[in-house]
């Protein structure tokens, strides 16, 4: 810690050695002044925390000196004790307390009592010093936030042009690609129908292969194109009812495979805050996993509902389907990655990601539970807007 300067202010000088010798247990930095002339040029000088300024002195006295200290703006916070050997009356006390005194001493002076009066206005000085220094840290680092937080801004509106054209990009090449696509598809057809007989089967399989491809890289493109809407869209939030956009899905599903038995269990008045189109594509796929996951289970169930985790509705689709190895849990909303093969389930691995994002649009949070061959549990929450 930085030493206190303390002034003494005594025309004679063995005054001011006794006060030295009273004060030097302190260990602060103690300037004599001979005058009140000579203590105005040290405060031009230097810092003080207190100065002990004697009231009789020759040409300028205590009480002139104290005026001119207090006049200026730089000295005028300095606490001034008085010190002096003639017992004043009240007029006298009341015009050095007036001058700027905080406190008076007569001579004789006890040394515990100047050094414990002293220690108050040396401890205050060394408290405002640090204080003074921390709000300056506190102003360096605030000014270092700023440029941090301007930085971040222009990071961020760099990043949303990327991230739009990127969408534009992927949007407009996903569009692109359809039309060839069909012809390739088309023209595949048209030669399995009007060659037929003069193809081996050989020539019929590769054929079958194509339009399979076809069909697969169809559905990847309309998977791109509804990431890429979910990323770019307007929301509108409102009241919505799940259970109807529950029973709506499950109506498709169960119109695609009318042979599959699914016990499907759906929590009454299921409700949410959210954009309805987004939610229904969560649903969609979500729903869609759990029914196609659960397809080689004699009894099939899927579960539909929320549950209340830390003051917030958490809702859930579980199944008791193929599950997922946890390890693998990392890429489980990353695009295109699968946890399982083609061989075992069809898909291209968009549909969870469009679905964290959509989650992440309302602001909450998407994850899994799951084990291999007893199915998963998909919870999320849709942040402030399902409140």
């Amino acid at each position: 810690m930085r030493k206190a300067n303390i002034l003494l202010v005594d025309d004679h000088l063995s005054n001011l050695m006794v006060l030295e010798e009273m004060l030097a247990s302190l260990g602060q930095n103690l300037v004599r002044a001979s005058s009140g002339e000579e203590a105005l040029l040290r405060l031009l000088e230097q810092e003080f925390a207190v100065i002990l300024l004697d009231v009789q002195m020759g040409n300028m006295d205590g009480f002139e000196t104290a005026e001119f200290i207090k006049k200026r703006e730089r000295t005028k916070a300095i606490p001034i004790i008085f010190i002096t050997a003639i017992h004043f009356d009240e007029q006298h006390m009341y015009r050095g307390y007036a001058s700027g005194a905080v406190d008076y001493l007569f001579k004789p002076i006890v040394p515990d009592v100047l050094k414990a009066k002293v220690t108050v206005f040396v401890d205050l000085y060394h408290k405002n010093h640090e204080i003074q220094e921390k709000r300056q840290q506190l102003e360096a680092a605030n000014q270092e936030l700023e440029q941090q937080l301007q930085q971040v801004q222009i990071l961020n509106r760099k990043l949303e042009a990327v991230n739009l054209e990127l969408e534009s990009f992927s949007y407009s090449v996903s569009h692109d690609l359809r039309a060839p696509l069909r012809s390739i598809k088309g023209f595949s057809q048209a030669l399995a129908r009007a060659y037929a007989e003069a193809l081996d089967n050989d020539g019929k399989d590769f054929l079958n292969r194509i339009i399979e491809s076809c069909d697969q890289m169809g559905g990847l493109i309309e998977d791109l194109l509804q990431l890429s809407r979910v990323i770019r869209g307007t929301m509108t939030i409102q009241d919505v009812n799940l259970v109807e956009l529950v029973e709506d899905v499950l109506d498709k599903l169960r119109k695609t495979n009318p042979e599959r038995k699914v016990d499907v269990k759906i929590q009454s008045n299921l409700r949410a805050r959210g954009d309805a189109r987004l939610l229904r594509v969560v649903l969609d796929n979500l729903l869609s996993n759990a029914w196609k996951f659960t397809r080689e289970k004699d009894s099939a169930i899927i579960e539909i509902g929320s549950e209340i985790q830390e003051n917030r509705p958490v809702y859930y689709v579980s199944d008791n389907g193929a599950g997922f190895d946890m390890a693998y849990y990392p890429q489980l909303f990353q695009p295109f990655q699968r946890l399982h093969s083609e061989d075992e389930f069809e898909g291209n691995g968009v549909g969870l990601a469009t679905v964290q994002r959509i989650i992440h649009r309302h602001g909450g949070e998407i994850w899994a539970v799951a084990e291999v061959g007893k199915g998963a549990r998909f919870y999320f929450t849709l942040g402030e807007s399902s409140l």
